[in-house]
């Protein structure tokens, strides 16, 4: 019965309840759920299913094994970033607001390389010489250590993309 406790806690932190919002969620109590938790208790089927209902889950959910173990779920992964002291290594007078658009440019490819994604117009603000940002880009990616190969080919079928959007 164990691994019911170790399941009830897993499903708990990932909603981010304490103890104590489950056991009002459930209608229980704290010291109830603890001693669940830590296998002190074994649990009532009645107890069981008044958690499983504040869990939103069904009772034979707390015997299943997590797909992902919590100690081994990978990070979320999101867009890379150059940051302005790289590309100061090898540009003069780089603008913040130039890292922050290359960056913004870089996250927008991102997004495009999933599925159903489409363009979206936007607005390049006057101070912004694209064609300095475009050069940024086109170091980083000859540089072949900012990026790692899965980015930069992530980047690129959102750039592909994109271009195939324009000549529709």
């Amino acid at each position: 019965m164990a691994r019911v406790g170790e399941r009830l806690k897993e499903e708990r932190l990932l909603r981010g309840w304490s103890q104590r919002d489950l056991a009002r969620e459930a209608g229980t109590t704290a010291e109830t759920i603890s001693s669940i938790e830590t296998g002190q208790h074994e649990p009532r089927p009645s107890t069981l299913r008044k958690l499983a209902e504040g869990l939103g889950l069904e009772v034979r959910d707390f015997y299943k094994e997590p797909a992902v173990p919590l100690g081994e779920a990978p990070p979320p992964s999101g867009p890379p970033h150059v940051s302005k002291e790289r590309l100061e290594e090898h540009f003069e007078n780089v603008r913040q607001n130039e890292v922050d658009y290359l960056n913004w440019t870089i996250a927008d490819f991102w997004r495009l390389a999933l599925p159903g994604e489409k363009p979206q117009a936007h607005f390049v603000p006057e101070e912004i010489d694209t064609d300095r940002v475009w050069q940024y880009l086109e170091h980083a990616f000859a540089a072949r250590n900012v990026f790692e190969p899965e980015e930069a080919e992530r980047i690129n079928r959102g750039i592909r993309k994109l271009t195939l959007a324009g000549r529709a």
